[in-house]
């Protein structure tokens, strides 16, 4: 006799590895800043850091300056304020634009998370989890700086992809698995009634 799937089984699992892309998300920006700080005396540990909320205005006022450091002929790390969403679109000046994006991300995160609760296959758990901790970590650095931290410029020559963190990464790929696994479960059910 077969078993119904068992739902939810994905959620508590899933909840620690949001945690966990949200820790390493926010601990390598902490990394890059503090790397590519031109000003030494500014270093900070990272529980310092990560619990001290400043607004973007803080890094402006303080004219906080921050290298470029070339890991690759393709590859570099840079330090960009991005007010806008993923790769830099919409950014802009406007604190209200913030907290739209900010709403925007904490409701399509509870989205996902009930759509997580009730997932019954890890190719639909796995991408929504990388989809979750990525928006949540860009929230914490809307909230705290009022801006996220980007810092992978990958470019080819004088043609630069616009700057972004892994908490982006995370969501471009879930994003990209969720569409691909999708359209293959579709695809699979039309060749199963084809038959």
């Amino acid at each position: 006799m077969r078993h119904p799937p068992i739902v939810g089984k994905y959620f508590l699992l899933g909840f620690i590895l949001i945690c966990g892309i949200i820790l390493a998300d926010q601990y390598s920006k902490w990394l890059v800043i503090d790397t590519l700080r031109t000003s030494p005396s500014a270093s900070t540990d990272f529980l310092h850091w990560f619990a001290t909320r400043k607004k973007i205005e803080f890094f402006i006022n303080e004219r906080e300056i921050f290298k470029t450091m070339t890991l690759s002929p393709g590859l570099n790390l840079v330090m960009v304020w991005n007010q806008g969403i993923s790769f830099g679109l919409f950014d802009t000046n406007s604190p209200n634009m913030s907290l739209l994006f900010i709403a925007i991300s904490l409701l399509t995160s509870l989205l996902l998370l009930l759509w997580l609760a009730l997932a019954t296959k890890k190719v639909v758990a796995v991408p929504l989890i990388l989809i979750i901790g990525g928006a949540l970590a860009n929230v914490i650095d809307r909230v705290r700086f009022g801006a996220v931290a980007d810092f992978i410029d990958v470019h080819a020559g004088q043609y630069h992809w616009p700057a972004f963190n892994l908490a982006d990464s995370c969501i471009s790929v879930g994003a990209a698995v969720l569409v691909l696994g999708s359209f293959i479960s579709d695809r699979g059910k039309h060749v199963k009634k084809a038959r």
